[in-house]
């Protein structure tokens, strides 16, 4: 970085809307290089589209944004000394701008209604389709014709005079070099006729006058670049390095939308995914870590690899079974601390806390009881969304069970009576009065095993689905302790008791 001239990016959302994977893909990458770079990340709301614009989009993605966790150093409800960060608290300096360009002679006044654009378009479009553009109606009309046409009452817009001839290009720090040919541009609106800026003028303003140095966006925006650069040179300003960040598409490979279920960023928040394997996943979208290895990265991580030298050109896959790969490996990797944070609000939603009765060795009360569950659970804990059918039996009776397991384990006669042994042996061999110890039960579990002639797995999975439902669970000692003795006592002598099916 150089000290003088300091990296300062932004993200630049409209409130029209929820943060989606695409915005906050963008918003990541101008995080990540201004962290990577010791420079500024600046949040700025562009809500000049009043018809669109709302108070419950714009919460929307602040809330979004600080979920991710990416803090901005400039912008709403932070400040900074190059606001106001709306746009719509910002007309005065557009209009200085316009002012200027009008001066110049480089925008002029277009008196056409929507209607008169649309019949001109529909008139001079062979085959009956209508042209895209502008056909230039107003650009030259003298002074007597605009001031009968504002007399009538017509309100202008305003538009920048594009250059018939040249080319407009720039060296595109992902794509490399772009060009436009001149010809093919019409002459865009910059300032409408209620007053408010279009979306190009506004942002190439704005840029300017916030010393953003470094635009990096998606790639959607290509199309609006060339007349961002001829308003860059009509206004005498300095162009800043242009980036524009690969398309993401779906497995499909069409562009990403709801039917991927790539909706607003926070539905992944209600379907159990962290805001770090959230960040992790989607810097890959687009970008390459370089040599293979891990890509289950910490925030601290990816600032210390991001290189825009790395982001590829190619459109980005969204692979909702990647996401949830990696959202796992970060569930696998937190600390206890953290891990308890996450669940105990499970058990809160449903309601679930340790019975008075149910006395566990080391667990006097729910928070140390659900401490112990994820310590018997260890990796297996790596989804929010899964973690409820994990711990259910845990904390009541009525939970669900496999018909198959049932089926396969608990459905026969000689199932059922070794099921009775066991109820029989732990009732003579313990005092269920006090906590036991997933040692204890383990040895009159083997013991019953060896005195039936059988071996210890043929009592150990009938007595798990008895216990839990399932064919699959922590160890099963353990589950055992942390039933408790007289909830698994009564377990087993309720599966014992199963009539046939």
């Amino acid at each position: 970085m150089n000290p003088q001239n300091p990296v300062r990016v932004r993200f630049a959302p409209s409130p029209t809307g929820y943060l989606h994977v695409g915005g906050a893909r963008t918003a990541l990458f101008n995080w990540l290089y201004a962290r990577s770079q010791g420079g500024v990340f600046v949040l700025r709301i562009e809500d000049t589209d009043r018809q669109r614009s709302t108070e419950q989009a714009y919460a929307a993605i602040l809330a979004g944004m600080r979920w991710l966790g990416l803090d901005w150093d400039e912008g709403p409800e932070v400040g900074g000394d190059l606001g106001p960060y709306l746009q719509s608290e910002r007309r005065d300096l557009y209009r200085e701008q316009l002012d200027r360009l009008l001066a110049s002679g480089q925008v002029y006044p277009c008196f056409c209604t929507d209607e008169e654009l649309a019949e001109r378009k529909q008139a001079a479009a062979p085959g009956g389709k209508a042209e895209p553009g502008y056909d230039g109606h107003c650009r030259d009309l003298g002074p007597a014709e605009r001031e009968a046409l504002a007399a009538a009452g017509r309100q202008p817009c305003w538009r920048l005079r594009t250059p018939e001839e040249g080319v407009t290009f720039w060296y595109d720090i992902v794509g490399g070099k772009r060009e436009f040919q001149n010809e093919t541009l019409t002459d865009r609106v910059v300032m409408k006729a209620d007053g408010f800026p279009t979306y190009n003028f506004a942002a190439v303003v704005d840029d300017h006058l916030m010393g953003i140095t470094h635009v990096l966006r998606g790639d959607d925006h290509v199309s609006n670049t060339p007349v961002q650069l001829l308003l860059y040179d009509a206004c005498g300003f300095a162009r800043p390095k242009l980036g524009h960040l690969p398309m993401i598409l779906g497995l499909d490979k069409k562009r990403l939308s709801k039917r991927h279920d790539a909706t607003r960023v926070e539905s992944f928040r209600e379907e159990g995914i962290l805001p770090e394997a959230m960040v992790n996943y989607i810097a890959l979208l687009g970008w390459s870590i370089g040599a293979a290895g891990d890509e289950v990265l910490g925030r601290d991580q990816l600032v210390k690899r991001f290189s825009l030298k790395k982001v590829n050109s190619s459109p980005a896959a969204f692979d909702l079974d990647k996401l949830q790969h990696i959202n796992a490996e970060h569930i696998k990797r937190l600390s206890p601390a953290r891990r308890l944070e996450l669940a105990a609000p499970v058990l809160a939603d449903h309601g679930w806390e340790l019975a008075p009765e149910w006395r566990v060795l080391d667990a006097p009360d729910t928070g140390a009881y659900l401490a112990r569950l994820l310590e018997i659970l260890g990796n297996r804990f790596s989804s929010l969304v899964n973690l409820p059918g994990q711990v259910e039996f845990f904390f009541t009776d009525d939970f669900p069970r496999d018909p198959a397991a049932v089926a396969e384990h608990l459905a026969s006669p000689v199932a059922r009576e070794r099921l009775a042994a066991v109820a029989d042996a732990l009732t003579k061999g313990l005092d269920l009065a006090q906590p036991v110890s997933a040692d204890l039960f383990e040895q009159i579990l083997r013991a019953t095993a060896e005195r039936l002639g059988v071996k210890a797995g043929e009592l150990i999975h009938p007595c798990r689905v008895a216990l839990t439902g399932q064919t699959r669970s922590a160890g099963i000692f353990a589950v055992m302790e942390l039933i408790g003795g007289p909830r698994v006592v009564s377990r087993l002598r309720a599966a014992a008791s199963l009539e046939n099916s």
